[in-house]
């Protein structure tokens, strides 16, 4: 039969008021924007992350909805509260082009930055209550990740190198600032020269949960998503998209939507347990601001994904969680589309540099627009817990591929979500028999991506670059994909997060 601790009496169910309530107070934290398995959270509870993020069979806390919304009926009357200290390092590295280079269309300029904002407080909480002897409800609130990079400084970035009279040389990692020298089509921004972008997701989730019998247990959850967005520094790229005035420096934009999460729980044998949950693709509004960015008109929803895991009782004490998660990045254009340097520079750079603003499907914000160009992603997860009277002891283990390909590296500067490996430990005391103390903390094992930025050479020149926009000769159709002169992009994250939880059992 699967465990549960001892409850008591609480207080009597407010669903809808307290879901209006939580879901307001979301939208004024200020959850963390970071990237770990792409912008998903690796655990949402303290004792989640100590333990890798392991936890789909193992309803330890009211948090455990996030993961599957089965394990509520296991939990009783009890409140979780948490926050965590999360430190990512980000930066990125721009090699020179090749020694045979010819021309450029677009080249961050050689050298190291680092991102900004190294510091975040992510709150979390979570209520759970019994209805009768057989069923609970619950809620919770939670970020889920998210995005955050911000390059300040003497970045640079140098448009048409090679092509006399048209090269410009602008400031910012994209090219949003003021040009020193010539600029003749007019590529710099002359804008911002700061240059980032922030996302943040906020979760409300209310859950019901139900004992079919003394070993099985379902549960249901609709979710609701409050996100925001804003970017700046990316004014150069405005007039390849097919809304120049909604790329980049519009501040905040909200967007929220809904959708739903199913779990089950199932006592499969004495001493293991096994879980399984699936998560809908999230439809939110588009972000209205950001239309001529996004792929679809500004289209972000979060992803459908499923996990499931098994909970081993390997001697009196101990469990061995071994956890499995995908996540379907790909089905959402924003994220998943990618990003073809020959589609976008001969249907839409070129035509919109010869004046022709017309609607394509090539540029920024349009459906088949490019996008981050992120893959699905696998994550492996695995966690131990050893109990020693009133004290508790976790470690725990994850790994995942990263959704972002090496060919896709020149969006990507201001998403590096490239980590696979964490490391993760902690422990839980029991306070009293009603009060629990949780810690984990989490590392991300430094971990970079290197690729080639397909618009820094081509063999094109001017004259075959205007004969091309003008009559339409076809004659650049492959001349802007990767080759080996191209420059290298490197980019790196490494984190750590520190996580403080209390659950109170009433």
């Amino acid at each position: 039969m699967i465990s549960r601790p001892p409850m008591a009496a609480g207080l009597p169910p407010s669903g809808r008021p307290a879901l209006a309530a939580a879901f307001l107070l979301s939208s004024a934290l200020p959850f963390a924007a970071h990237a770990t398995n792409g912008y998903f959270s690796h655990g949402y509870s303290a004792s989640q992350i100590a333990l890798g993020g392991a936890g789909t069979a193992n309803p330890d806390d009211a948090l455990t909805v996030a993961q599957n919304p089965a394990g509520l009926a296991w939990v009783g009357n009890r409140a979780t509260v948490g926050v965590s200290v999360f430190m990512p390092t980000r930066d990125y590295t721009a090699s020179d082009v090749g020694p045979d280079a010819v021309n450029g269309i677009f080249q961050i300029d050689p050298g190291n930055r680092s991102s900004k904002n190294d510091i975040y407080y992510l709150p979390s909480v979570a209520y759970s209550q019994e209805i009768d002897d057989v069923s609970s409800w619950g809620l919770a609130m939670y970020g889920n990740g998210g995005l955050n990079t911000e390059y300040t400084g003497a970045n640079s970035a140098t448009f048409g190198r090679g092509l006399p009279g048209f090269t410009a040389n602008c400031a910012g990692t994209f090219g949003g600032g003021g040009n020193s020298g010539a600029d003749l089509l007019g590529f710099c921004g002359r804008a911002n020269s700061d240059a980032g972008v922030d996302l943040i997701q906020l979760f409300v989730q209310a859950t019901y949960a139900r004992k079919l019998t003394d070993r099985i247990s379902v549960g249901f959850s609709p979710i609701l998503v409050g996100q925001r967005f804003k970017s700046f520094g990316l004014e150069a790229f405005a007039r390849f998209s097919n809304r120049p005035d909604k790329v980049t420096g519009n501040g905040l934009d909200h967007s929220y939507g809904g959708g739903a999460r199913i779990g089950v729980l199932v006592d499969l044998i004495p001493g293991v347990g096994f879980g399984a949950s699936y998560q809908s693709r999230i439809w939110t509004q588009g972000f209205d601001k950001y239309e001529g960015l996004f792929a679809s008109q500004g289209s972000f929803d979060v992803p459908s994904n499923w996990n499931a895991g098994f909970q081993l009782h390997v001697a009196q004490g101990h469990r061995l969680l071994v956890d499995f998660q995908r996540i379907y990045f790909s089905e959402i254009d924003s994220v998943g589309n990618e990003f073809d340097s020959n589609d976008f520079v001969n249907n839409c750079a070129i035509p919109r540099l010869l004046g022709n603003s017309d609607f394509s499907p090539a540029c920024l914000g349009a459906g088949g627009g490019p996008g981050f160009g992120w893959r699905d992603i696998n994550v492996y997860k695995v966690g131990y817990q050893a109990q020693f009277g009133d004290l508790k002891l976790r470690a725990g283990y994850s790994y995942t591929k990263g959704p972002i390909r090496a060919d896709q590296i020149l969006f990507n500067v201001f998403a590096t979500a490239v980590p696979r490996r964490h490391l993760t430990g902690g422990l839980s005391y029991a306070m009293s028999s009603k009060l629990n103390l949780d810690f984990g903390v989490m590392y991300a094992i430094n971990h970079s991506v290197t690729g080639k930025n397909p618009l820094s050479n081509t063999d094109a020149d001017i004259v075959r670059l205007l004969l091309d926009g003008v009559v339409g000769s076809d004659t650049l159709a492959d001349s802007f994909g990767a080759d080996p002169n191209d420059q290298d992009i490197r980019l790196r994250l490494r984190e750590i997060q520190y996580s403080l939880g209390f659950s109170y059992r009433f």
